[in-house]
């Protein structure tokens, strides 16, 4: 397995948090438990080699070869695994308030569901596709979505100003700045706060606080902690152990010890490391 990172071109860099090029000659097997944790961020994904199959709320869904997908911004796991052969896809993950900046959709009515690109960006979405098919190099690939990437801004930007500086305050708080706190740096009420983060992030400032707080100790388990190591810091971040084990169950569907001593989800650990 091979994730090989890209540097997103300038005018991308504010609204991409990663871009990357996954390559196996063995395709992702199910016994690896290949998982995607909630990281606030919503995803491209373009298979040029195989197919990817996920599993997420119990439901599985196909992504086919050639095709472009619009994974929403999730609160819940996901699990990729694909038919056992030489695969590779592209993934472009945007800012939690990102991929609103390009296509100004509301990002709640794809909050934890995948989408193909013509489902939900219509005509621009199969036209991508389409031109994809066309490409044969993975660099060719990875250079024309970039530049219709840069083409979609400079004709459709949506201004995410204020929620820009509200996601910024909560991920660099770990998520335990209080809401109310962030009321009172903007001077916005939480309905309206809430009513914003739903149309340009896909969920309310409360879900991306738990999200980001939970990041905070994901990344420290794919540096190599176990959860033995990190329990001290815990109530600076959650109520109660019962709290923290809680949130970490809904975000990967294992408990913390279950998940640092049984799942190894090396794609998982590669991506939190980026």
């Amino acid at each position: 397995m091979r994730i090989s990172f890209v540097q997103p071109r300038a005018e991308l860099s504010p609204y991409v948090e990663a871009f990357w090029v996954f390559e196996s000659s063995i395709g992702m097997p199910r016994t690896d438990q290949s998982m995607a944790a909630p990281n606030g961020c919503a995803k491209l994904i373009i298979p040029y080699e195989n197919s990817l199959m996920s599993i997420a709320d119990g439901r599985v869904q196909v992504s086919r070869e050639d095709g472009v997908y619009f994974v929403g911004n999730r609160d819940t796991s996901t699990t990729i695994y694909s038919p056992p052969r030489k695969t590779g896809f592209i993934a472009i993950e945007f800012c939690p308030f990102g991929a609103y900046a390009f296509w100004g959709i509301p990002m709640d009515e794809s909050a934890n569901r995948l989408l193909a690109s013509e489902e939900i960006f219509g005509r621009w979405g199969r036209t991508i596709r389409e031109a994809l098919c066309n490409i044969a190099g993975v660099d060719e690939k990875v250079g024309f979505i970039q530049q219709e990437l840069v083409s979609q801004l400079c004709q459709n930007h949506h201004s995410t100003t204020l929620t820009e500086f509200c996601v910024n305050t909560l991920k660099h708080s770990d998520g335990r700045m209080p809401i109310h706190e962030l009321e009172r740096k903007t001077g916005y009420s939480r309905r309206y706060l809430g009513s914003l983060f739903r149309q340009q992030v896909g969920f309310p400032p409360k879900t991306m606080a738990e999200i980001f707080r939970f990041q905070r100790f994901y990344r420290e388990w794919a540096s190599g902690q176990s959860f033995d190591q990190v329990r001290d810091e815990l109530y600076e971040y959650y109520y109660d152990q019962a709290h923290f084990t809680k949130e970490f169950k809904k975000m990967t569907g294992y408990s913390p010890r279950k998940f640092t001593h049984e799942v190894s989800n090396e794609f998982g650990r590669r991506l939190a490391l980026k």
